[in-house]
């Protein structure tokens, strides 16, 4: 055999594959032609793409269009002690004592505790625990842990509030038989608003917690804006990864909804995000702005 042959044939076949995974993470549109559809050609090539970077889409993009989007006027929010007090009341009843922090507040009633804090004067953080230990673990499934999850935030909340809500995420907990993550988020126009939601622990078939996210949504403006493709999101994902992860990466959710600049405290607006929700990275949700008008202007 002719080793040197042999390796010079190898050195250009792996010069070739890195040329064409950077042609998949880097080759982007023009401006006047950022991908609103995505294809299952396009799949394909982002499956491999994303193999190279030890990620595993275990949520794919669907083909799809994306249609326009308006931003969503946003109000300031005041968690004070009434707005506090009520909330661990309807929680946890009327039982339900408060204990000094320094950072935000904590009510507790038998073993469950509701922690409230405000780090964004556009939204407030609920958590709520219940650690009434369970006997064992009873397997249940998906479609049951969204039941339970809507009867507990029914029973809570009433069934005309529930109106406004709609499930946007149910997946099964990574690392156990008997729990799932269940999100249920306020929408506009059937898209779902990601800093007016309830994030809920179901393990066999009882809700052990949430953490629930309370804004005050406004009117859309009229100016539609153009959207990238869950295909390009995807890409810009992998992009700021820039290389190959030494820990496997799961992207159990990718969806497009409305979040808000979790840095600024200057007047703002929701915008259109694809968000992801992963295991294995250094945060469990990572949002990307979907507008056109972002990637002309700010892209990375």
């Amino acid at each position: 055999m002719n080793w040197s042959k042999t390796k010079t044939v190898l050195i250009i076949g792996f010069l070739l594959l890195d040329l064409y995974l950077a042609y998949l993470l880097f080759y982007l549109p023009g401006v006047g032609a950022i991908q609103t559809t995505v294809t299952n050609a396009d799949l394909e090539a982002l499956v491999i793409l994303s193999q190279h970077y030890n990620v595993d889409l275990a949520a794919r993009p669907k083909p799809m269009t994306v249609q326009p989007l308006p931003l969503l006027a946003i109000s300031e929010v005041s968690l004070d002690e009434a707005t506090a007090e009520s909330l661990a009341e309807r929680w946890l009843g009327e039982d339900a004592q408060e204990v000094k922090q320094e950072n935000g507040l904590l009510f507790i009633s038998g073993e469950r505790s509701l922690r409230l804090s405000q780090q964004n004067p556009y939204f407030y953080t609920v958590e709520y625990q219940n650690n009434a230990l369970l006997a064992q673990p009873v397997h249940h499934t998906r479609q049951e842990a969204i039941v339970a999850a809507n009867e507990f935030l029914t029973a809570y909340l009433g069934e005309a509030a529930m109106l406004n809500y709609q499930v946007n995420l149910a997946i099964a907990a990574p690392d156990s038989e008997s729990e799932y993550i269940v999100e249920f988020s306020r929408t506009y126009k059937g898209v779902p608003v990601f800093v007016d939601s309830y994030c809920l622990s179901v393990q066999s078939g009882l809700v052990v917690s949430f953490t629930a996210k309370q804004a005050q949504i406004g009117e859309a403006e009229r100016t539609q804006l153009p959207l990238v493709s869950a295909d390009q999101v995807v890409r810009r994902y992998l992009a700021r990864l820039s290389v190959p992860q030494a820990e496997p990466i799961t992207v159990l959710d990718l969806s497009l909804g409305y979040g808000v600049d979790l840095d600024s405290s200057e007047q703002q607006e929701l915008e259109p995000v694809w968000r992801f929700y992963v295991i294995g990275g250094e945060e469990n949700e990572v949002s990307i702005p979907a507008a056109h008008v972002y990637w002309e202007s700010h892209g990375e």
